[in-house]
C-alpha cells in the first residue's frame, strides 16, 4: 500500500528530466527557430513566419488528439511511458534536422523547413502529452504530488535556461563569428537532441505509473465539450488573460534576440548572458510573486506586474547601441515582470475548475487543459506571423543563403521595425491580459465559499 502514494525522490528527479529535456526542445524553437530561418537560413521574414504558423496550428490540432490516445492505451509499460521510450530518439533526432540548412533554393528551404517543423511539433506532441497526463498516475498523495511538481518545475526551468544561453555558449563562443552559425547551429542542434533522448530515456527507466486508472470513456464530443465551457464566464475570462499573456511572453521570445544583435549589438561574447538573465532573475523572483499573490490576492498582483511589465519594455525604445551595462539591468528588470507572468496565471488558471463543477457538477481538467493550449497555441502563432511580417514590411534584410554568413546591416526602418515590436508590442499583451484579470469574478472569498459548497454536496451525496 506505500508504494502506492510515496514516490522516492530519485524517481521524482527522474520524472522532472522529462520536463527539463522537452523544455530545451522547446525553449530553443521559441528564443532561435524563426531567427535561424531569417539570418541562418536565409529565408525571408515573412516566410519564416508562415512557418511558424502552419506548424503550430498543426501543433494544436494533434494536442487533443494525442491526449485521447494515450488515455486508451494499455501496455505492460503502462499508458504514458511507452511514448516517452518510442518517442524519445524520433525526438532528438527530429531536433537536430532543424538547424541544417540542406538546400540554397528558397522554396526548398521553405517546403523542408515546414515539413520538419511539422515533424519536431508531432514528435512534441507524441512525448510531451503523455508526460504532462504522468501525475496523477504517479501517485495519489497530495504531498507527493506537490513535491513531484516542484521539482519538476525546477528541472523544467533549468531546461528553459539551457535553451536561452546554452545554445548561444555553443554557437557564438565555441563557435565564434557569424559566418560560423551554419556550422555551429548543426553541432548545437545534435549536442542538445542527444541530451533530450538522454533525459527522455531516464524518465522512462526511472518512472513506474504505480496508480491503475479505470478504463477511459469519452461521454461528450469535443465541440459538445469546448460549447459548454465557453460558456463559463469565468473560464472565458482567464482564457482571455492567459492567451494575451503567453502571447506577450513568445513575442518577447522571438524578438529578444533580433534586438540583441541588430538593435543594440551586443557582442557574441555575451549575447549568451543577456539572454540567461532575464530567466535567472525570473526564478529568483518567483517567490516574491508568490508572496505577493497571497498578500494582495491574484488578481492585484498580476495587474500590478503587467502594468510594471509594459514600462519595463517601453525603455527597449530609447535603449543605447552596444551599452552592455545598460542591458545588464533592462533584462534583470525585465525578468521580475516575466516572473509575474509564468507564475501568477499557472495559479489562477486551476480555480475555474472549481467554479465549473460548482455550476456544471463535474470536473474537467483534461478537456480544460486541451482547449486552453490549442486556442494558445493558434493565437500564438498568428501572433508572431505578423510579427515576422511587420519585420518583412519595413525591409528587414535576411542572411544571403550563401555557403557563408555575413554581417548583414538592417536598415534603419528594420531597427525602428524591431524596436517598435519589443517596446510595445508586448506590453500591449500584458496589459490587455490585466483588463480580462481586473473583471474576473473570482475573488479567495468567493473561491472559498464555493469550496464550501462543493464539499457540503459530496457529504450531501455520501449520507443518501
Amino acid at each position: 500500500m506505500k508504494d502506492q502514494f510515496v514516490v522516492p525522490l530519485r524517481e521524482k528527479f527522474a520524472y522532472g528530466l522529462g520536463d527539463f529535456g522537452l523544455m530545451i526542445g522547446y525553449g530553443a524553437i521559441g528564443f532561435y527557430f524563426v531567427f535561424f530561418l531569417t539570418d541562418v537560413a536565409g529565408l525571408p521574414a515573412e516566410w519564416a513566419g508562415y512557418i511558424f504558423l502552419i506548424a503550430r496550428v498543426w501543433d494544436a490540432l494533434t494536442d487533443y488528439a494525442m491526449g485521447m490516445i494515450s488515455d486508451r492505451t494499455k501496455t505492460r509499460f503502462g499508458r504514458r511511458r511507452p511514448y516517452i521510450l518510442f518517442g524519445a530518439l524520433p525526438f532528438g533526432i527530429i531536433f537536430s534536422l532543424l538547424w541544417i540548412v540542406p538546400f540554397d533554393n528558397e522554396v526548398s528551404l521553405f517546403i523542408y523547413y515546414t515539413a520538419i517543423t511539422i515533424l519536431f511539433n508531432t514528435a512534441f506532441t507524441i512525448v510531451s502529452i503523455p508526460y504532462n497526463s504522468m501525475t496523477p498516475e504517479l501517485s495519489q498523495n497530495y504531498d507527493e504530488r506537490t513535491s513531484i511538481s516542484g521539482i519538476r518545475m525546477a528541472l523544467s526551468f533549468a531546461g528553459t535556461l539551457v535553451a536561452a544561453a546554452g545554445i548561444m555558449v555553443v554557437v557564438d563562443l565555441i563557435y565564434p563569428g557569424k559566418d560560423a552559425y551554419r556550422t555551429s547551429f548543426p553541432i548545437m542542434g545534435a549536442f542538445f537532441g542527444s541530451i533530450t533522448v538522454i533525459a527522455l530515456l531516464l524518465t522512462f527507466f526511472g518512472t513506474k505509473e504505480r496508480v491503475q486508472q479505470a478504463s477511459h470513456k469519452v461521454k461528450e464530443g469535443f465541440f459538445k465539450t469546448f460549447t459548454s465551457i465557453m460558456k463559463l464566464v469565468e473560464f472565458r475570462l482567464i482564457l482571455g488573460m492567459f492567451l494575451f499573456n503567453m502571447i506577450g511572453f513568445d513575442l518577447i521570445q522571438v524578438m529578444l534576440i533580433y534586438f540583441l544583435k541588430h538593435v543594440i549589438h551586443i557582442s557574441e561574447d555575451y549575447t549568451f548572458l543577456l539572454m540567461a538573465i532575464p530567466l535567472v532573475v525570473a526564478i529568483a523572483a518567483a517567490p516574491m510573486w508568490i508572496k505577493l499573490g497571497s498578500r494582495w490576492g491574484k488578481k492585484k498582483a498580476y495587474i500590478v506586474a503587467a502594468i510594471y511589465l509594459a514600462i519595463a519594455f517601453l525603455i527597449c525604445l530609447v535603449a543605447p547601441v552596444g551599452n552592455m551595462a545598460f542591458m545588464v539591468i533592462l533584462c534583470a528588470l525585465a525578468g521580475v515582470g516575466i516572473s509575474a507572468s509564468q507564475v501568477i496565471p499557472l495559479s489562477i488558471i486551476p480555480d475555474v475548475i472549481e467554479v465549473d463543477e460548482y455550476k456544471n457538477g463535474s470536473r474537467r481538467e483534461g478537456a480544460f487543459y486541451g482547449i486552453t493550449m490549442f486556442l494558445y497555441k493558434v493565437a500564438s502563432a498568428v501572433a508572431i506571423n505578423i510579427a515576422t511580417l511587420l519585420l518583412g514590411f519595413w525591409g528587414y534584410i535576411e542572411a544571403n543563403g550563401g555557403a557563408q554568413i555575413t554581417d548583414v546591416v538592417q536598415p534603419d526602418s528594420a531597427v525602428t521595425a524591431i524596436r517598435l515590436i519589443m517596446g510595445i508590442g508586448p506590453g500591449i499583451f500584458f496589459l490587455i491580459s490585466a483588463l480580462f484579470v481586473k473583471f474576473l469574478p473570482i475573488t479567495k472569498e468567493r473561491f472559498d465559499e464555493i469550496k464550501r459548497i462543493i464539499e457540503e454536496r459530496k457529504a450531501n451525496t455520501e449520507v443518501n
